[in-house]
């Protein structure tokens, strides 16, 4: 009897172990890892094979939703976020799992021996956790919202990587075309300068128009090495959310259809974003998330209050006699019901409602805020769009005048000047409508133009989670 119990025993720890996970080493070398990234490009196989057959790769031009699409698969913040993702499904199993039992063995032997009894007495012990329906589901309620919480985190995080790739895009792009038209006024300004200095020579300019001259020509250079530097920063940002190496970029066809002429939005269109934000935002889904979870913590602190029971079948074998055991325990609830731990479980549900609340408050003040700017931009934009039309016209009356003898080299370039200057305050004009619009696209979290949502759906969100 005792050595068939001891095989029972024996067999049931060996297909124990026999289930057990293994550990697998898995080392990072760093000068791998960087070798991989610094090898990144966007027409990488890998990454084809990734996207198709759903969207034709690599693209001729790259726009906002192409290289969306690169991010959601090559990004490595988007890629860290995923992982944090698998942690909270593994949550819900362990929360699923049932209490391992405990098993103690006892073994004791006489000194002095006794005629007619054996001098060993020994047993086994286990201990059986007794884990309720309700607590089980309390547990799995909490994993749940977990899992439901880094989903919506999963999201933010991708659409701050939109939000950082359509910045950049915009700062690159705008920042050629600002280089380009302040290297035109440059040369304008040049070409104004040298007519003024050759006028002070014949003693028909005065010095300080000279001066005026040459301070407009400094502008403009001034001008000129800013918008390169604006373009040298966007660049490394545009690779860095695609998550590819700047030298990546190098041949890349970028492109933004309508970049200097955002769309304008009706009342109506305004008024169904800002009903949609304010009811479902993934932040405020967040905070929701949260209370529910709060709420669920709270149920569980008030069932902890109420005894777990625990049973305990055992085997003795006591000196020459068996002996057949059970045991039945339960925490008495005698000098605390578990109060302390309920109310901060309600405290920290009241502070979740709480936050719900702010982050509502939060999101119909960033929508009012963000609707008034862009509506100032847009007008901005359109005078901005009247000026240089005034501007072009009063340069093609100069250059007609000068043609005719009416007025002279020097009225012609102040006008080449003047519309120069003209095409670079409507650029300006556009840039601030763009970061308007991009405003009010993360008031609401839908994108206002382009075609992102339609490649999104095409290529089923490369690189998401099933």
């Amino acid at each position: 009897m005792r050595h068939a119990l001891l095989r029972a025993l024996g067999a049931i720890v060996l297909a124990a172990l026999a289930g057990c996970a293994h550990y697998q080493a898995r080392p990072i070398d760093p000068a791998a890892t960087a070798a991989q990234w610094q090898a990144r490009r966007l027409d990488d196989p890998a990454l084809a094979a990734r996207l198709a057959p759903a969207v034709a790769w690599p693209p001729a031009r790259y726009g906002r939703g192409e290289l969306l699409l690169a991010a959601l698969v090559l990004n490595p913040d988007l890629a860290e976020a995923r992982a944090h993702l698998a942690e909270a499904d593994a949550a819900v199993r362990t929360t699923k799992a049932w209490p391992n039992p405990s098993v103690n063995l006892a073994l004791e032997r006489y000194a002095q021996d006794q005629a007619g009894s054996s001098p060993w007495l020994w047993g086994v012990s286990t201990n059986w956790l007794i884990d309720t329906a309700v607590r089980r589901r309390l547990r799995a309620d909490l994993a749940d919202a977990g899992v439901r919480g880094a989903r919506i985190d999963y999201a933010e995080k991708v659409w701050e990587v939109r939000r950082t790739l359509r910045t950049a895009l915009a700062d690159l792009l705008l920042g050629e075309r600002q280089h380009a038209l302040a290297e035109d006024a440059v040369a304008k300004a040049a070409a104004l300068q040298a007519a003024q200095e050759r006028r002070r020579a014949l003693g028909e300019a005065v010095p300080a128009d000279v001066l005026q001259v040459a301070l407009v020509l400094a502008q403009a250079r001034d001008a000129s090495a800013t918008a390169a530097q604006r373009v040298a920063d966007a660049r490394a940002r545009l690779a860095r959310a695609v998550g590819v190496p700047v030298h990546a970029l190098d041949g890349v066809v970028l492109a933004w259809d309508g970049l200097e002429s955002p769309p304008a939005l009706s009342a109506t269109q305004l008024d169904q974003l800002a009903t949609q934000a304010r009811l479902s935002r993934p932040d405020l889904e967040r905070a929701l998330v949260d209370y529910a979870a709060r709420e669920t913590e709270l149920r569980q602190q008030v069932r902890m209050q109420y005894p777990q029971i625990s049973i305990g079948p055992g085997y003795t074998y006591d000196h020459g006699v068996r002996k057949l055991q059970f045991n039945l325990g339960a925490t008495l609830p005698l000098f605390d019901q578990n109060q302390g731990p309920i109310a901060e479980a309600e405290a920290r549900r009241e502070a979740a409602g709480r936050h719900v609340e702010a982050v509502q408050a939060g999101i119909d003040s960033e929508i009012e805020g963000t609707t008034a700017k862009l509506a100032a931009a847009r007008q901005a934009l359109d005078a901005a769009t009247h000026g240089r039309g005034a501007a072009e016209r009063l340069q093609q009356q100069t250059a007609a005048g000068y043609a005719h003898g009416e007025d002279d080299r020097l009225a012609v370039l102040n006008a080449q000047l003047a519309t120069a200057t003209a095409a670079q305050a409507q650029l300006a004009a556009a840039d601030q409508a763009q970061q308007a619009l991009g405003a009010l696209e993360d008031a609401v979290r839908t994108p206002l133009e382009g075609n992102e949502a339609e490649l999104l759906r095409a290529a089923g969100h490369a690189g998401d989670t099933p």
